[in-house]
């Protein structure tokens, strides 16, 4: 009798460990909601943040000169087709700019295609001058307050300086 009863506490503990939090999720509103979410199958393309950004591009980690020039073109603004490429996108922690910035390229890409990942600025520039990073989005300002020149530096590394949105003052 008192391993059943063992076995039952242990799995009613466990049901209500997972259960609750799934329960208070949205995947399960999702589960049981008979209309479709308009709000998040939608798609809204961020407009950039005004200012000036760099951005880190590491060549070694997209050896296909192709879609290199993609990269750099979507950076840049252009408009681009399909690319066929995962990107992993580093930004400094506390650059306002540079996360907005990053967040406005993410939102012109198909979901999940860019991994945003906000960084202590001193351990993302240190793997950027050891070559661990894939592309870096900073701010101008953050760029030369943490001295992101000696990753600019670094063979393989591809530096692009980019507008964002420009004032509209007339």
């Amino acid at each position: 009798m008192g391993a059943a009863r063992h076995i039952a506490v242990c799995s009613g503990a466990l049901a209500l460990l997972l259960g609750v939090p799934f329960l208070c999720s949205d995947s399960f509103r999702r589960l049981i909601s008979s209309d479709p979410d308009a709000v998040t199958s939608a798609t809204t393309v961020l407009d950039a943040p005004s200012g000036d950004y760099v951005v880190l591009i590491n060549s070694e980690r997209h050896p296909n000169a192709e879609n290199l020039s993609v990269w750099h073109d979507f950076f840049e603004g252009r408009e681009i087709g399909f690319i066929f490429e995962d990107i992993e996108c580093g930004t400094l922690a506390g650059d306002t700019g540079g996360l907005e910035m990053a967040r406005s390229y993410q939102s012109r890409l198909p979901e999940n295609q860019m991994k945003l990942i906000p960084s202590d600025p001193v351990l993302l520039l240190s793997k950027a001058d050891s070559g661990r990073f894939d592309v870096i989005v900073m701010s101008s300002e953050a760029a030369e307050k943490y001295g992101a020149e000696s990753a600019a530096k670094r063979p393989g590394v591809q530096v692009l300086r980019v507008k964002g949105a420009q004032d509209e003052k007339a």
